[in-house]
């Protein structure tokens, strides 16, 4: 049966797994490889760790896999038992970190990667808005995203002016670790859209390249990298570099998925527009896939022009949440955007609620009492309304000053009811992002992350947004993405489908009168983000 060899290189380890056509991973290898820090700000990788770690998982794969050889050629197969089928790897399939700049020499591996979380360019990034808006260009309108010292393009003029000896003799850059091995295999300078859409640099109207944002960040439009159009593309084929390089067979198809959150998205609902789900981790997010056209953020460029069919458009604040453009797929007519409206704390709040309230009470003791707390009172509000921005928020404003706040105390309020108010102040903020996309579909929300693993919370989730909701494992989520556009990509037939529309996730509806009543508290919770925020600027 054939396999698909998935690769995502991450933040901090590779991880790779081979992938049925049914979606059944087989098996799985991790490599870790370290990041330097520093207190000025640096956040940087070596590529080359990068080349060592997939080499390394490749490897653990392909030796493990019973007679593993690619589709086609003649690979001498590792031994195995007699009784084990045989794995026919279809394709190398890649994804991993966005929003990093990788500058690619000419006479071999890079020696620096400068990543999404450095923030020594700040002055750059000031410099760069400053100049673009001298002719008269809104650089966050045009990109779509807040553009800060993060920004690919800041970086990049960083660079030119603190080791440009970094910049000498170029093929070009790339934006990740996917993009950088398709480099170093000898297959050329590629990046797809949801990577190219957090560096800065891309147009969100055009889906092109900016010449204006990368001559103002002092890079040659010439050295950026080929665009993708496919969610999933054939961007080569093996040859000797890359088996030098990773140990794939000669010949193997190399498939370029798009970035870490496109894969995921995909693997957890797939790339249709009004696909959705929640992440409860540390932070939160939702993230939802919309028609291409679906949202423009205020200020964009023409934004005053509607062109014909975008009169439903909806506009709002470029920088309030994340728009990321994704490749086309048989689910769309037209490229979709992925927009993330993340929450800076979600399981962070609900970490701060149990030391605070609960007497630093584990996940497990917090649960048994709302379940104790729902069986005394029944589901519906807590009748607090509480705000979980305990370091700073992101959605449905963006304010770093802006703190947590609870309203509605008295006399009776206990320990539990605070807890339950945090919780449901989570709920809230995703729901606002559901109302600001007119999303009122019926299907079930999938929810992954630690916070999914608490059935009382998932309840409270369902009826603040008044939708059902089901838990799903998202560990293999990216590989799984990248399984599903791979096999597009190949025209191969198979069974894949996104973890939230397997059947064995567990779903939970929403009570109506709790629904209900929720919805109606919505207006009043969004309108308390801007009283804390000016309760925040007497402070």
């Amino acid at each position: 049966m054939p396999h698909l060899l998935c690769l995502d290189l991450g933040t901090s380890a590779a991880k790779a797994a081979l992938l049925d056509l049914d979606g059944t991973v087989h098996l799985r290898a991790e490599a870790p490889y370290p990041t330097r820090h520093a207190a000025d700000g640096t956040a940087e990788q070596d590529p080359r760790d990068w080349e060592r770690a997939a080499r390394a998982v490749i490897a653990e794969l392909l030796e493990a896999a019973p007679a593993a050889k690619a589709s086609g050629d003649g690979a001498a197969p590792a031994p195995v038992p007699d009784t084990a089928p045989d794995v026919e790897v279809a394709a190398l399939v890649l994804t991993g970190q966005m929003q990093d700049l990788v500058p690619v020499p000419r006479s071999g591996a890079a020696s620096i990667a400068i990543l999404y979380s450095d923030t020594r360019a700040a002055a750059e990034a000031a410099e760069l808005r400053a100049a673009l808006a001298a002719d008269g260009v809104s650089w966050d309108a045009l990109a779509g995203n807040l553009q800060d010292a993060t920004s690919c393009a800041a970086m990049h003029l960083r660079l030119l002016r603190t080791a440009p000896e970094q910049l000498a003799d170029l093929q070009g850059v790339v934006f990740g670790p996917a993009g950088y091995l398709v480099a170093r295999m000898g297959l050329g300078l590629w990046c797809d859209p949801t990577t190219a859409a957090t560096t800065g640099l891309l147009e969100a109207r055009t889906r092109d390249w900016s010449p204006a944002v990368a001559r103002a960040a002092g890079l040659d439009p010439a050295l950026l990298p080929a665009l993708t159009g496919a969610a999933g593309q054939i961007v080569g084929h093996a040859g000797a570099e890359a088996t030098a390089l990773l140990g794939v067979p000669d010949g193997l198809p190399v498939v370029l998925a798009p970035g870490d959150a496109g894969a995921t998205t995909s693997g957890i609902v797939g790339l249709a527009p009004g696909d959705a789900y929640v992440y409860l981790g540390t932070s939160g997010w939702l993230a939802s896939v919309l028609p291409g056209a679906g949202v423009l953020p205020t200020g964009a460029p023409d934004a005053t022009e509607e062109p014909a069919g975008e009169e439903s458009a909806r506009e709002e604040p470029a920088g309030v949440s994340h728009h990321l453009a994704l490749g086309t797929s048989s689910a769309t007519a037209e490229p979709p955007i992925l927009r993330i409206s993340a929450l800076l704390s979600a399981g962070a709040a609900a970490d701060w609620a149990r030391q605070a309230v609960l007497d630093g009470a584990d996940p497990a003791r917090a649960d048994e009492l709302l379940e104790a707390r729902e069986q005394e009172r029944g589901r519906g509000p807590s009748g607090l309304l509480a705000l979980p921005s305990i370091v700073g928020e992101r959605f449905p404003v963006r304010d770093a000053s802006l703190r947590g706040a609870v309203v509605g105390i008295d006399a009776g309020t206990g320990g539990i009811d605070l807890y339950a108010a945090l919780l449901e102040g989570v709920a809230h903020g995703l729901a606002h992002g559901l109302e600001s996309e007119g999303d009122s579909s019926p299907r079930p929300l999938p929810v992954t992350g630690g916070g999914a693993s608490s059935a009382p919370w998932l309840r409270i989730l369902a009826d603040v947004t008044g939708r059902p909701v089901r838990t799903v494992d998202g560990t293999d989520a990216a590989l799984l993405g990248c399984a599903l556009v791979a096999a597009e990509a190949l025209g191969l037939d198979h069974a894949l489908v996104p973890l939230g529309a397997r059947q064995e996730a567990a779903t939970i509806v929403p009570d109506p009168s709790a629904a209900a009543q929720h919805a109606a508290l919505r207006p009043a919770h969004r309108a308390l983000y801007d009283a804390a925020a000016q309760v925040q600027r007497l402070r």
